[in-house]
């Protein structure tokens, strides 16, 4: 290793040092005891570009940097007078799993010990032989690099999409989306707000969707505290469905709630709910390529709590009298609608309904 002129060296730390320094974009980790040979690879680094290294001599502080921000890469200077240092690779390895561990090693019986550790602790990804003229070590990190770069940003691409994707059709879309609609018990909850039509001609279009997005978000995270998940956002409303045992109760708590946000919110809305089996899958030929496939939930529950909203008053909750008898909820108190009419359903249907301004 010889010293590039120019380059500019990270701070090193050290016994002196009290507070490690390492920023949220440190990649580059540079483990190495003697603080002399650290310098000099960090000058040859920085020479060949290799920008953001942080340098740690002082083992015992590596804990508090790695709090901080965890590296892609970890270099580590073993010396041969310090074979018990070899400890230090599980550590960070440990610490740090994802990120790739390199060791540049001095030839002879200091390589067969490294090879023999990386080989029992399976600690080590790459072993490199010094010197490191031949560039080798150089070409080797900036390709690691590279490849840890492009996965982190493929993950984050994954997470943004993830976003997009109902809970649900999460499974669905692992096994390839070819797995046969799952049927189920579900209480199905809507929301839709009253007059949105006349809302959106009376406002400003991008006031109308600021105000649309902050109150679908927050209806969004209610759902989603009483383990409901959204399977859809309807234009002016969310659809959401609560799995599982408690879920008539869960269902209608959320109801509740977001009732209570009427009073607040420039959007009056009402809720709907109903209980029964349900039928979820990717609707769409997913096998034919360029052919759109959408996640969704369909059945005659989903259809009955879309009319039920639908019957709701601003700052109303319509439910079937099937999950109130489940959940027993009495305040606010329910008023019975027997015999309830609604469209496309031949018998009618007993509900009952929250007022959360009656409360």
């Amino acid at each position: 290793m010889k010293l590039a002129s120019g380059a500019t060296k990270s701070k090193i730390i050290g016994p002196g040092t009290s507070k490690p320094k390492m920023t949220k974009n440190s990649r580059l980790l540079l483990v190495d005891s003697d603080s002399y040979t650290s310098s000099v690879l960090l000058d040859d680094l920085s020479g060949r570009g290799f920008c953001d290294v942080q340098q740690v001599s002082n083992t015992l502080e590596l804990p508090k940097i790695l709090e901080i921000s965890q590296p892609d890469v970890m270099v580590f200077n073993f010396h041969f007078d310090r074979p018990d240092s070899l400890t230090v690779c599980s550590t960070l390895k440990s610490m740090v799993p994802r990120a790739a561990m390199i060791v540049i090693v001095s030839p002879g019986p200091a390589l067969k010990v490294v090879r023999a550790w990386a080989t029992q602790t399976q600690s080590i990804d790459v072993v490199i032989e010094k010197p490191l003229s031949d560039e080798r070590f150089f070409m080797t990190l900036k390709e690691i690099l590279r490849v840890k770069a492009d996965s982190r940003e493929m993950t984050t691409r994954i997470e943004r999409l993830a976003m997009l994707v109902p809970e649900g059709a999460l499974p669905v879309i692992e096994h390839g989306g070819n797995s046969e609609a799952e049927m189920f018990e579900a209480a199905v909850l809507f929301t839709d707000i009253r007059g949105s039509s006349q809302l959106i001609r009376e406002m400003p279009p991008r006031e109308f969707f600021e105000q649309l997005n902050q109150l679908l978000s927050t209806q969004t995270r209610h759902v989603q505290k009483y383990q409901g998940s959204v399977i859809k956002y309807t234009g002016d409303g969310v659809m959401a469905v609560f799995k599982g045992m408690g879920r008539s109760y869960l269902a209608l708590r959320c109801g509740l709630e977001l009732a209570a946000l009427h009073s607040d919110s420039k959007f009056p809305f009402g809720i709907g709910i109903a209980q029964g089996l349900v039928l979820a899958g990717l609707i769409g030929d997913s096998n034919q390529a360029g052919q759109r496939s959408q996640y969704d939930v369909v059945g005659a529950t989903v259809h009955l709590a879309s009319r039920l909203c639908g019957l709701a008053n601003a700052g109303e909750v319509v439910a079937t009298t099937g999950i109130n008898v489940a959940a027993k909820v009495t305040t606010p108190t329910p008023k019975a609608m027997s015999g309830v009419s609604v469209r496309g359903f031949d018998k009618a249907v007993d509900c009952v309904v929250f007022s959360t301004s009656a409360a």
